[in-house]
């Protein structure tokens, strides 16, 4: 069976001569460093659990590429149940992490995609890219290996194109073509799970045009490539973590998201592995692709996040003596009902799915987007709700080091206690836990709002529909109210 153990997930990344920066220093270790080991528990929880019997189809699937078993996150959609199955995946993990698990998550967005697109480069151009990236397909479904998608490029300048940039290397491009690969210089931003994948697929940012060749460029490479410098995310809660106790920090096993920025100091790409080169008319499609699928696993994520966002603000409403007030009720019920219509539109983009013409089956791109839209509304308006219900010891709660002081930590226990029966630490836990669920301690509303494509990205596509189709219902309309246009 092509499965590996969480074991040997973790002993592979200990073989890994990784090039890392965290908080200005090199990183040596970095598979025990305090801000990475919670993502790489939460990839070894999945691991572990695909290993288990009961939820063999669920995690896992047969591939007609290999003929064996291997994980879902690196399986090629072939069908809408495929789609649905994939979703549900993304909403489930989280309730048992309720963290980032992009090593493995992005997986599906990055070899759906370039399945798909190499195969339309090929049937146009007649290239061998497609037959290269079965090859390399094969080699991650038989080793079961952890993938990360890097597609975000550093943009510099938002108003210009790649090829009007007056720094080149604000997108990620090809500096040189040799025999044997080519060399590619730039960087790929926020880049989630990258340094604990054991490979990561880069991919073009945006569509392109004739001029800008040298950015239309796809490939994968190990994470510890020479040349490629990852520099380690920063939030205020990771600092947390040199300093506090494991009470403070809200999801103490798995809670820091693990992204980091790639820098591509003339990296080497050799040409098996290369997938895309200088057809700068298909980055667009490749770029489609990869957003269809990854705000598809985004809205299961985020629908996870928010069903652990209610559970915590139910239980401090509890804590606090108040989880039965009518006012506390309407606004879980709010909060309810902005994240299931997220999901809702989810599974309707899985029922409007489409098979592209390589086989690979894409959601629908309206309900997706949709989906995507309302999930980042939802997490924010979540959060809005959460932080009125809980109140202000959100972000003014004392630390767990004041509660076991012997000082002030009877007053911390009497005066911060709440409802009779309720500890004190019980308390001061949950609120951590809000705390890293609302983003006062974690990326996840930022992660949530530009994971898989900022709020405008979606718009824009909506707006497309919507124009597409608003002659017809303005017409519809004027027949209805028995208008007639003048010929």
């Amino acid at each position: 069976m092509a499965l590996r153990t969480k074991e040997e997930y973790f002993s592979n990344l200990k073989k890994l001569n990784t090039q890392l920066y965290a908080f200005g220093e090199k990183v040596q270790d970095f598979t025990n460093h305090p801000c990475l080991k919670p993502p790489i528990e939460a990839i070894g929880l999945v691991y572990e659990m695909a290993s288990q019997k009961e939820n063999e189809d669920f995690l896992t699937t047969h591939s007609p590429f290999i003929n064996d078993r291997i994980s879902r996150f690196v399986h090629i959609m072939q069908d809408r149940e495929d789609l649905g199955t994939r979703f549900k995946l993304a909403r489930s993990m989280v309730h048992k992490h309720g963290a980032c698990i992009g090593a493995r998550c992005v997986s599906t967005g990055a070899v759906n995609s370039v399945f798909a697109g190499t195969n339309e480069v090929d049937q146009a151009l007649g290239t061998n890219y497609h037959s290269r990236f079965l090859e390399f397909l094969k080699y991650i479904q038989s080793n079961d290996l952890a993938v990360a998608g890097a597609m975000m490029d550093v943009k510099g300048d938002r108003s210009l194109s790649p090829g009007e940039q007056k720094d080149p290397d604000m997108y990620l491009h090809i500096v040189e073509r040799r025999e044997n690969g080519i060399v590619v210089r730039g960087a790929k931003s926020s880049i989630s799970g990258a340094v604990i994948a054991d490979e990561v697929v880069v991919l073009p940012c945006t569509a392109l045009k004739q001029g800008e060749e040298e950015y239309a460029v796809c490939f994968a490479l190990p994470s510890d490539t020479p040349g490629l410098l990852h520099i380690a995310e920063a939030p205020a809660s990771n600092a947390r973590r040199f300093i506090g106790d494991e009470m403070d920090y809200g999801n103490a096993k798995y809670g820091a998201h693990g992204s980091t920025h790639l820098i591509f100091d003339d990296v080497f790409v050799p040409w098996d592995r290369v997938f895309l080169c200088g057809e700068s008319k298909y980055a667009g499609s490749y770029v489609n692709y990869f957003a269809l699928l990854q705000r598809l696993a985004t809205s299961g994520c985020k629908t996870g996040h928010r069903d652990l966002l209610i559970g915590a603000a139910a239980t401090v409403a509890d804590y606090n003596g108040s989880g039965n007030a009518k006012h506390i009720r309407d606004k879980l019920t709010d909060l309810y009902f902005q994240s299931e219509l997220s999901a809702g539109c989810a599974l309707a983009s899985v029922y409007s799915a489409r098979k592209s013409p390589s086989g690979v089956f894409f959601p629908d791109p309206l309900y997706i987007n949709i989906a995507k839209l309302q999930g980042v509304n939802a997490i924010w308006n979540g959060n809005y709700i959460t932080g009125d219900i809980a109140g202000g010891l959100v972000c003014t709660v004392p630390t767990a080091k004041d509660l076991k002081n012997d000082q002030i930590g009877k007053f911390v226990e009497k005066y911060f206690k709440a409802k009779e029966g309720v500890p004190t630490e019980n308390r001061i836990r949950m609120m951590r836990l809000i705390e890293y669920l609302t983003g006062q301690g974690s990326v996840v509303p930022m992660e949530s709002t530009h994971g898989a494509g900022s709020p405008q990205a979606q718009k824009i596509f909506i707006q497309q529909s919507l124009m597409q189709n608003i002659d017809k219902f303005k017409k519809d309309a004027m027949e209805m109210a028995g208008i007639k246009e003048k010929k």
